[in-house]
C-alpha cells in the first residue's frame, strides 16, 4: 500500500488546491450575516456550479475561489441571510381560489358584509359560495340569527364563509343542510354547533365542524385538482418574493386531493423552495384506517429532493378566541353549547397513540396547542414518542410547570406573533380568561428556558413576510425575543433543524447550500419597529435565482 509522507503531502498539496473547482458565483462587497456563531459575518461568499458554499470571508480570501469564467455581483454593501425557513404556513390553501372568492374585511360592519355576500351571491356560478374574513364576535354581538341573515341572501345557494380566523364558518340553511349538520343531534368530534334557545344550528359552527362542511363543499375533482396546482405554483412565487427558501406546509388535506398537487409540482420541477408537508390528521375518521393510510404515505424522499412527506399535523384544541382552546382551568365565559374547559380534536388517549404509532414510523408530529391543557397533554404524547423533531406550534398559553418540558423533551415551541398580540388584542381575551390574558404568548420564558423557538408565519391567517414576524417578535416588550440575532436565527438555522436540514441550510457555511437572500436595506441598523418595511431583492436557492426584484 502507497503511503504518501510529509514531503510528498506537501508536493501535492498544490495540485489538491487546484483541483479544486472554481467559484460559478461570488457575492462581494457586501454585509453578509452567516448564522454561523464561528464566523458571524463576512464581506464576500463563493458558490460552486451545484450550488454549494466554496467560500466564506473577506473580498480577497474570496476572490482566489474565482477564475476567469466566474461571474461577480457586486451587492454594494447590501445586507445577506440566510434563506428564510418558515416551518408553518398553508401554502396552497392561501394561494387557492377553491376556498371561495367572496372575501371580506374583518373590522367591517355586519350591513358591509351582508351587502358583499348579496353581490358575491348574485355573480356566483357555482354549487356553492365560499368565503372568508367576518369577524365572528362582531356577527354574534349583532344579536341576530346568522342563519336567517345568509337566508335572506340566497335560500336555495349553499353559502359557507369562513371566519378570518380559520375557526368558525357562516352558514345559511342550505349549506348545514348539506354537510348534513342540520340532522346532527350532538356535536362532531373536535367540533362545535352553537344552536339557538329551540335546538338549532344558528348558521354558526365551530373548529372541525367547519372542516366538515368544506368537505361537502369541495369533494375532489379534475376541476379542483388543476385549482389546487396552479395555487402551489402561485404560493412558490410568493415564498420566493419573501426571501423563503424552505417551507412546510402545515395542514396538507390528502383526502380533497392536496398531495397530488404538490407531487406532481415537485415531478415538473415547479417548486421554488425546499418543502415539507404535514399530512393532516382528520379527527372523525377510523384511528385504525387513518393510521394505516397515513404510514402508507410517509415518504421522506432523498436529501437532494425539493419534496418531503414526513410530517404530521395533528390539532390537540382550537382557539381562544373561540373558546375552543383547551384550559386547565375553565373560561370566564364561554361561547353557548361549548365545554366550559374548551375542546378536544384528539382526546388525551387518541393523541398519544397517533404520536406512538407515527412517530415509529418516521414522522415528526407538529402539534397545534393554544390552551395550557393542550399543551400539556401534547407533551405528554411526545414523551412517549420515537424521539424525533416534534413541536407544539402557537403554544399561547402554558403552565408554569411544563415550561423546562420543552427543553427536557427537545421539543420545538413554534410561534407566530402575529398583528393579534398587540396590547388590545390581550384587553379583548380579558372576558373569556381573566389574567391569564396577560400571560399568553409565553416566547422569552420558553427562550431563556432554553428550549428550541422557532417564528413562523401561519400565513394566510397572518401575512406571509418574515420581516414583520420578526418585528412583532421584538416588539412584544418582556414576552418578546431579546435581540434581532435571536429573532433570525429562529427563522433560519433553527426551523432548518425542525425540517431536518440543518447540515446543509440554515446558515452561510462552506459545505451548505447557497440558499439565501439580499434585502434592500440593513435591518441590524434599523430601529425594531421598522423592520418590516425591508424588502427582498433577491432570493437564491441551491445558487440559482428564483426571485429578483425589478428594483435590484
Amino acid at each position: 500500500m502507497f503511503r504518501c509522507l510529509p514531503l510528498c503531502a506537501a508536493l501535492l498539496a498544490p495540485l489538491a488546491q487546484a483541483a479544486e473547482p472554481a467559484a460559478s458565483l461570488v457575492l462581494h462587497n457586501a454585509r453578509i450575516y452567516t448564522v454561523n456563531s464561528a464566523q458571524p459575518w463576512a464581506q464576500a461568499l463563493a458558490i460552486s456550479e451545484e450550488g454549494e458554499i466554496l467560500a466564506v470571508g473577506s473580498d480577497a480570501q474570496v476572490e482566489e475561489h474565482a477564475d476567469a469564467d466566474t461571474e461577480f455581483v457586486d451587492l454594494d454593501g447590501r445586507l445577506v441571510l440566510p434563506g428564510f425557513q418558515d416551518s408553518h404556513a398553508h401554502v396552497l390553501d392561501a394561494s387557492s381560489e377553491a376556498q371561495g372568492g367572496c372575501q371580506l374585511e374583518a373590522d367591517g360592519s355586519l350591513e358591509q358584509w351582508l351587502e358583499a355576500i348579496g353581490e358575491c351571491a348574485e355573480a356566483a356560478r357555482g354549487e356553492w359560495l365560499l368565503g372568508s374574513g367576518f369577524s365572528l364576535h362582531t356577527l354574534l354581538d349583532s344579536g341576530a340569527s346568522p342563519r336567517a341573515l345568509l337566508d335572506e341572501i340566497a335560500a336555495d345557494l349553499p353559502i359557507a364563509i369562513m371566519e378570518e380566523t380559520s375557526h368558525s364558518y357562516w352558514l345559511n340553511s342550505k349549506a348545514l343542510q348539506l354537510a348534513g349538520i342540520k340532522a346532527l343531534e350532538g356535536n362532531p368530534e373536535g367540533g362545535v354547533i352553537l344552536r339557538d334557545e329551540q335546538g338549532r344550528p344558528t348558521g354558526i359552527v365551530l373548529d372541525n365542524a367547519g372542516d366538515l362542511v368544506m368537505d361537502k363543499a369541495l369533494p375532489p375533482s379534475k376541476a379542483l385538482q388543476a385549482v389546487y396546482y396552479q395555487a402551489v405554483l402561485y404560493g412558490q412565487e410568493q415564498l420566493a418574493r419573501n426571501g423563503i427558501t424552505s417551507v412546510a406546509d402545515a395542514r396538507v388535506f390528502w383526502r380533497r386531493g392536496h398531495l397530488e398537487a404538490w407531487q406532481r409540482a415537485a415531478r415538473e420541477d415547479r417548486l421554488k423552495a425546499r418543502t415539507t408537508l404535514g399530512l393532516w390528521a382528520y379527527p372523525q375518521l377510523d384511528d385504525d384506517e387513518q393510521l394505516a393510510d397515513l404510514k402508507a404515505l410517509y415518504a421522506p424522499g432523498a436529501a437532494d429532493s425539493l419534496l418531503h412527506i414526513s410530517q404530521i399535523k395533528l390539532y390537540v384544541d382550537g382557539i381562544v378566541h373561540n373558546t375552543t382552546a383547551r384550559l386547565r382551568q375553565p373560561y370566564q365565559h364561554s361561547l353557548a353549547g361549548v365545554d366550559p374547559r374548551g375542546l378536544y380534536y384528539f382526546t388525551p388517549e387518541r393523541l398519544q397513540r397517533y404520536a406512538r404509532e407515527l412517530t415509529a414510523a418516521g414522522f415528526d408530529l407538529h402539534i397545534h396547542t393554544i390552551g395550557d391543557q393542550a399543551v400539556r397533554d401534547a407533551l405528554d404524547a411526545v414523551a412517549q414518542a420515537t424521539p424525533g423533531r416534534h413541536r407544539l406550534t402557537h403554544v399561547e398559553l402554558v403552565d408554569q410547570a411544563d415550561l423546562p418540558r420543552f427543553r427536557q423533551l427537545d421539543v420545538i415551541a413554534d410561534f407566530q406573533p402575529s398583528r393579534y398580540f398587540t396590547p388590545s388584542f390581550l384587553k379583548d381575551n380579558r372576558p373569556l380568561i381573566g389574567p391569564r390574558a396577560e400571560q399568553m404568548l409565553p416566547m422569552r420564558a420558553l427562550y431563556d428556558s432554553g428550549a428550541r423557538v422557532t417564528l413562523s408565519s401561519d400565513w394566510d391567517v397572518n401575512p406571509l413576510s418574515p420581516l414583520g414576524i420578526m418585528q412583532n417578535a421584538l416588539s412584544l416588550g418582556v414576552r418578546g425575543l431579546p435581540n434581532l440575532e435571536a429573532a433570525i436565527r429562529a427563522y433560519t438555522l433553527g426551523a432548518a433543524y425542525t425540517l431536518r436540514q440543518e447540515q446543509d441550510t440554515g446558515s452561510l457555511e462552506v459545505g451548505k447550500q447557497a440558499d439565501l437572500l439580499v434585502l434592500d436595506r440593513d435591518i441590524f441598523r434599523l430601529p425594531a419597529s421598522q423592520i418590516g418595511q425591508a424588502k427582498v431583492l433577491w432570493t437564491l436557492l441551491g445558487g440559482e435565482q428564483v426571485y429578483r426584484s425589478k428594483d435590484f
